[in-house]
C-alpha cells in the first residue's frame, strides 16, 4: 500500500492553518524548519489575470513520501527508510550523523536541518541537530485519523490516505509534477514518483 497526499490548489487561501497545525502536533518549534510549507508567488510572472482579478496558483507541500525516494538511497548511514506498510518514509533521527546528503538530494527540500535556536534542547543524538521531515503524522494513522495538515484545513483543501482513496475521491486530480511550479522530481538521474496529487487551478 502506498499512502498519498491530495491538495486542491482552487479552494487554498494560504492562510498557513496547516503549517501551524504541523508544528504544533509535532513540536517543531518556531524556526526556519517547517515540515509543511506555503509556496507564496512573489513574482509578476507567476500571476494571471489583471487587478482586481488576479489569479495566483498556491503550493503547499510536505514531504511526497516518494515512489523512489531520493533521500533514502543518498543516506550513508541508514537513517531514512520507506516503509513497506504504507509507503511513509521516515527519518531516524538516532541513527543521523548530520552528513545532509538527504537534505541535497531531495528536490522538493522535504529533509530539513534545524539550528541552535530552534532545536535547543539536546538529546542522545549523534548529531547536534539531525536531519528531519514530515512523517504522515504516522502516531495519528495508528488511531485511524488523518494528518493534522489536513484535519486543520479550514477550506478542506488538504486530503491524505492510501492512494487508491485519493485517485477515487479527487478523479480530477493530477500527480504533482504535471502541475505548475512544482520542481522536477528528477535526482540523481532518476525520478523519484512524488505521491502528491493536485486540482490544478
Amino acid at each position: 500500500m502506498q499512502y498519498a497526499f491530495f491538495f486542491d490548489q482552487t479552494a487554498c487561501t494560504e492562510c498557513g492553518t496547516c503549517t501551524v497545525a504541523c508544528k504544533d502536533w509535532n513540536d517543531v518549534k518556531p524556526g526556519k524548519v517547517n515540515w509543511r510549507r506555503i509556496f507564496m508567488h512573489d513574482k509578476r510572472e507567476e500571476l494571471t489575470g489583471e487587478f482586481p482579478n488576479i489569479v495566483s496558483r498556491p503550493l503547499v507541500y510536505s514531504c511526497n513520501h516518494c515512489d523512489n525516494p531520493a533521500c533514502v538511497t543518498a543516506c550513508a548511514a541508514g537513517a531514512v527508510s520507506k516503509r513497506s506498510e504504507d509507503g511513509i518514509v521516515i527519518v531516524d533521527r538516532s541513527r543521523c550523523r548530520g552528513y545532509a546528503s538527504c537534505v541535497s538530494a531531495c528536490p522538493f527540500g522535504a529533509v530539513q536541518i534545524a539550528d541552535d535556536s530552534q532545536e535547543y534542547t539536546k538529546s542522545a543524538w549523534l548529531t547536534a541537530h539531525p536531519a528531519q521531515k514530515c512523517t504522515f503524522c504516522r502516531d495519528r494513522l495508528n488511531g485511524n485519523k488523518k494528518p493534522t495538515c489536513v484535519m486543520s484545513c479550514p477550506q478542506r483543501a488538504l486530503d491524505a490516505g492510501p492512494l487508491d482513496y485519493i485517485l477515487q475521491t479527487h478523479p480530477d486530480a493530477v500527480r504533482a509534477t504535471e502541475a505548475e511550479g512544482i520542481p522536477s522530481d528528477s535526482a540523481n538521474g532518476r525520478n523519484t514518483g512524488p505521491n502528491l496529487y493536485i486540482k490544478k487551478r
